[in-house]
């Protein structure tokens, strides 16, 4: 789509948001970190040494609780590590077109940015176009970007003196917004649907070397001047709408969106009487997350079940991830040490085996979960 205000658009399904690059070049200077200095040798014996403190801590802790098991799975690990050095494995192809893929998209982002050109996504559920609000929040920016960007680099600091620690983050300790610099980059903007005074709201998405995979993002308010600095899971308690976010625009579901919830709520007559006129689980659009994909990701093993009772397709796979359920659900596994890791050296596995037993009981549910949702698919595979 083309929009008079925002121009070319790219509706993206999975984020329900419509993507579009702006002229910004202000926000466009902040939004790459500079590449890190190459670290001295001084640097990498400092970093080895703050490492090898850390796990001999680690290393008491469990020798404590597990005593010779411990120490066994330890030395396993120690010789297997060695053993490796020894013997490096050749380079996986497959890593090697991965990080050019990788620094293709690096390098395109790059050259966008050096020219002015910042990442804008507008919310717009079920491909609705741009309210009035986002139109006059973004014309607000792009008359006062200066104001803007101050007032978001101030949140920025309030983010980093408020949540940071930086000696576990491993940067130095900033005293000024200053000191900042190099450890943060305002990676997008996104327009909301929310809206009050007459503006959307605009949220700034930080990759901070102090937040996490969620955070922090900054909200600013075109009505007050105001930035505040959250975090995803916070970010809709902030957003306080005195407005319809969504006026005049009318969800119409589709067959697939009746089916889906009539199969995700145990109505199986509505199921079938549906499925029999037509209705298809796999029927999504080109950048639709299949459903049986996101009951994986979230670990709904009943929803899964059902799913497939009513022909979701196991190797229909997630277009952003390019992953089929059944591999989402074992890659899952994996990372969470349920299972040996291709990568993973196995004597590896018997320490991760105690830091989890350690952790308690609260994983237990997940491996379940997970196995559950294997097993499921794997029968459904075979069938």
């Amino acid at each position: 789509m083309t929009h008079d205000l925002f121009g070319r658009m790219t509706f993206k399904e999975c984020d329900e948001s419509w993507a579009a690059v702006a002229r910004l070049p202000l926000f466009a200077a902040r939004g790459a970190r500079p590449d890190a200095p190459p670290k001295t040798a001084e640097d990498a014996m400092s970093t080895a040494a703050e490492l090898s403190a850390a796990m001999e801590q680690m290393r008491a802790v469990m020798r404590e609780r597990f005593g010779e098991r411990a120490a066994a799975a330890f030395d396993a690990a120690d010789a297997a590590a060695d053993a490796a050095e020894q013997t490096p494995e050749p380079p996986d192809p497959r890593d090697e077109e991965r990080e050019r893929r990788r620094a293709e998209k690096r390098a395109k982002r790059a050259a966008a940015l050096a020219q002015g050109k910042f990442p804008v996504r507008v919310a717009g559920p079920n491909g609705a176009a741009p309210t009035a609000a986002q139109e006059a929040a973004f014309r607000h920016l792009l008359d006062n970007e200066a104001a803007v960007l101050d007032a978001v680099l101030g949140a920025v600091w309030t983010s980093y003196t408020e949540r940071a620690w930086p000696h576990v983050f491993g940067m130095p300790p900033a005293e000024t917004p200053a000191g900042l610099d190099g450890h943060f980059a305002i990676a997008r903007l996104d327009i909301a649907r929310e809206a009050r005074g007459g503006f959307a709201y605009l949220l700034f998405l930080i990759d901070a070397d102090w937040g996490d995979d969620n955070g922090p993002v900054i909200a600013y308010a075109p009505d007050t001047g105001e930035a505040t600095w959250t975090t995803w899971e916070g970010l809709y308690e902030l957003l306080e709408s005195d407005e319809p976010t969504d006026a005049g625009t009318e969800f119409v579901p589709t067959p697939h969106d009746h089916l889906l919830d009539a199969v995700l709520t145990g109505d199986d007559a509505k199921a079938r009487e549906l499925i029999a006129a037509g209705a298809d689980l796999n029927t999504l659009h080109p950048d639709e997350c299949p459903p049986l994909w996101v009951a994986v990701d979230q670990m709904e093993p009943d929803e899964v079940r059902r799913l497939l009772e009513y022909g979701a397709d196991p190797a229909l796979a997630n277009p952003d991830e390019r992953s089929t359920p059944l591999k989402h659900a074992r890659k899952l596994y994996r990372d969470l040490g349920f299972g040996p890791a291709q990568n993973r050296p196995a004597p590896l596995d018997g320490v991760l085996s105690m830091m989890r037993a350690a952790a308690g009981p609260q994983l237990d549910d997940i491996r379940t979960r997970l196995e559950a949702i294997i097993a499921a698919l794997e029968a459904a595979k075979k069938a």
